[in-house]
């Protein structure tokens, strides 16, 4: 749900642009000072009432109002920011400025080619409509002789020979535009995660069918599959392959040690020799 308001900003002394504080606006493009949102801090928000406007919003800040304050108004998704003056409110661009990775286009932008039309261009104002900021840029050697043309920050052409700014008629085209790109994305997305519901049904299929190693090792053994829990079926009328012999009795384990002793006994009985007295008293006690 869109929420339409407004909110004042002051300059934050413990910024860099603390110079800004209580300066006119002629006076500060003079200086050529730097009107940005990360040189204040918010000190008011609050929703409009109906159809308020910017002098609205200027009346109804006048007792906390100060000169070089800036109110932001957001309606119907654009966003306008206006520096509190002596006298009257001047809208202002550049106050916000979105962090989009891979921006090509910004208010500072200068000599820039596009693509299809001749000579250099320069940005000349932006707009945010929800959440999207588009930048009215003019030639750089005719200015507003010739029609403008209108880019995202990415540099993608939007419109072309628009000779009145962001006026309305444009607006609501930018709105549409940006709606129906909000729709596709939307769209894209959806595929994307109907893509990965899919991908993983795939592999639970497998899984299913493939099983864990408790599975595959039973699969070819078990009459049946009703309790695959690592426990081989071993009844002998599986109709399969054969099964192994279970009550084949293992062979009884044979001592090496036992061996190495027969060994020496032996030995010493070929040779004549005396058996070692330590070895018939082990085979004495083995034996009993």
């Amino acid at each position: 749900m869109r929420i339409d308001q407004y909110a004042l900003y002051r300059v934050d002394p413990n910024k860099a642009g603390k110079e800004l504080w209580r300066k006119p606006y002629e006076q500060a493009q003079k200086e050529k000072r730097q009107i940005w949102i990360g040189f204040y801090r918010q000190i008011r928000i609050a929703p409009i009432d109906g159809e308020e406007a910017i002098m609205d919003i200027w009346e109804k800040t006048a007792d906390i109002r100060e000169v070089s304050d800036v109110i932001v108004l957001n309606r119907n998704g654009e966003t306008s920011c206006f520096y509190a003056d002596e006298d009257l409110p001047r809208r202002i661009a550049g106050f916000i400025r979105i962090n989009t990775a891979g921006a090509l286009v910004t208010l500072d932008t200068k000599d820039y080619q596009i693509d299809g039309m001749v000579g250099n261009w320069m940005a000349a104002d932006e707009i945010i409509i929800d959440g999207r900021q588009f930048f009215l840029m003019e030639h750089q050697g005719y200015h507003r002789n010739i029609p403008s043309v209108i880019l995202d920050c990415y540099g993608k052409k939007i419109m072309e020979a628009c000779e009145k700014g962001f006026n309305q008629k444009i607006k609501e085209m930018l709105r549409g535009y940006v709606q129906k790109d909000q729709i596709k994305e939307a769209d894209h997305n959806k595929m994307q995660n109907r893509q990965g519901l899919m991908n993983r049904l795939e592999l639970w299929q497998k899984a299913y069918e493939n099983g864990h190693y408790e599975r595959s090792w039973e699969s070819g053994m078990e009459v049946n599959y009703d309790a695959i829990d690592g426990c081989v079926n071993l009844q002998k009328d599986h109709p399969g392959k054969a099964l192994p012999d279970v009550e084949k009795k293992l062979k009884k384990r044979v001592s090496v040690v036992k061996k190495l002793r027969e060994k020496q006994i032996g030995i010493a009985k070929r040779n004549g020799r005396p058996i070692p007295k330590y070895l018939e008293e082990q085979m004495v006690r083995e034996k009993a």
